[in-house]
């Protein structure tokens, strides 16, 4: 094994294995190396284990189909700011040529896959936002200037190499035109941790687990069986025994046949272990890893080993809880930093549909409907908006809250008890 570092690639050299890593944050590429017991770790070959695409994509395309709704903040609750600019990019389409959808699935992978995700920021001559355009973070380098503590990024759209933006495919941008939701930050306030150097092993170790279950069975480890002959054969009686055998006993139409032997030929079966062969076990712990470190249960990935008909619908409610809720308000909070004036942020927000998450079964949803209907929780327009229906007209009595006949305040309780009961005293 060798490896060695020149320009800005480090190319690193095993046996058949060959691996160039750009920049940026990939200066310890090797070190990701040699803790991936040899099998280059890095974003592209993160991406072809099968636990990592999918809780990564799980969760993007989970936050792209909730919605993001831009609101405003009144003096009876709250509306969608239906006519701010930045209402249609957060909801529907943030560029000419990328649907909303596409947009935040693509920056959410982004977020769940390196140090961030970012988003350059067009405006008008009036300063107003009129388009969202997705930057890959492996072409973004984050900077500050020393002197005045003003941030920019420069993005370099080729493979080249960076050299304090020497390079003349890219370009660079300064705060507030783009938007950025940094990955784990612990040590350094401008540098957060990229996922890849902090799964290395874990990845590692599943791509050497992968690998070692394809090479069993492209190697032929996998063998029927072998036949024994106590005495020397030469080589014209061997071919000759061999052409016979498998014209007699190879192919899907001669399986389970007898073998008839004669002249001292004993036929034994070779015996593998399918859970040794592949290291299921080793495997299914590898994907538990990933998925811990990633914040995905094991049940989304498709590990139902402790899955049950009573507890799904508990722990569904503890995915959105744990991996959606968690994301949702990273975003919100990014797109209240970066999107909105100060004198928006007064009274907007935005905030992604998670509730259509937690919507239970028609017969759940229609309980706790009545409950809240008849305590005066909800109206009948707040139901029909949660199960996305046409609103009730105002004066048909849509937004009327109702509540029990039977029930009355306590103040109206005490009034209508006699006046000696109203003192405290009588019976």
């Amino acid at each position: 094994m060798k490896f060695s570092l020149f320009g800005n690639k480090i190319e690193i050299k095993m046996g058949k294995i060959t691996e160039s890593l750009p920049k940026p944050y990939e200066e310890d590429a090797w070190r990701a190396f040699l803790v991936g017991k040899g099998y280059a770790v890095n974003h592209s070959t993160a991406l072809k284990v099968a636990v990592v695409i999918r809780c990564a994509d799980l969760v993007a395309k989970t936050m792209a189909s909730l919605g993001c709704h831009l609101y405003k903040e009144t003096s009876v609750g709250k509306e969608r700011a239906t006519s701010h600019n930045v209402y249609k990019l957060l909801r529907f389409l943030p560029n000419p040529e990328v649907t909303a959808y596409e947009f935040w699935h693509m920056y959410v992978f982004n977020l769940m896959m390196t140090r961030g995700a970012y988003a350059k920021i067009v405006r008008d001559q009036n300063g107003f936002i009129r388009e969202l355009w997705n930057i890959p973070t492996n072409h973004v380098y984050p900077n500050r200037n020393s002197i005045t503590g003003e941030r920019y990024i420069d993005v370099v759209y080729s493979s080249g190499s960076y050299q304090g933006f020497r390079n003349p495919v890219g370009e660079r941008i300064y705060y507030p035109d783009f938007m950025h939701t940094p990955g784990l930050r612990f040590q350094e306030e401008d540098n957060p941790h990229d996922f890849i150097k902090i799964a290395a092993d874990v990845l590692g170790l599943s791509m050497a687990l992968n690998g070692y279950a394809k090479d069993f069975f492209e190697n032929g480890a996998n063998l029927g069986g072998f036949v024994e002959y106590p005495n020397a054969i030469n080589q014209e009686a061997f071919n000759r025994f061999r052409a016979d055998w498998e014209k007699a006993y190879s192919g899907v139409a001669n399986q389970h046949k007898w073998a008839l032997l004669e002249g001292g030929f004993k036929l034994t079966k070779f015996d593998s272990n399918p859970e040794q062969a592949q290291a299921l076990e080793s495997r299914k712990f590898e994907l538990e890893e990933v998925c811990r470190i990633m914040g995905v249960p094991p049940h989304k990935v498709f590990q139902l080993d402790r899955m049950t008909f009573n507890n799904v619908e508990q722990i569904n409610i503890e995915y959105v809880q744990e991996s959606i809720d968690p994301m949702d308000e990273r975003l919100s909070q990014t797109i209240y930093k970066d999107l909105l004036t100060t004198n928006e942020q007064k009274k907007h927000y935005a905030k992604f549909n998670t509730n259509k998450l937690l919507k239970g079964d028609t017969k759940t949803r229609t309980e706790y409907y009545n409950a809240m209907r008849q305590n005066g929780v909800l109206s009948a327009n707040d139901i029909r908006d949660l199960e996305e229906m046409n609103r009730i007209p105002e004066e048909n009595g849509g937004n009327e809250y109702l509540v029990n006949g039977n029930m009355i305040s306590l103040v109206n309780a005490k009034n209508n008890l006699p006046k000696s009961m109203q003192k405290g005293g009588g019976k």
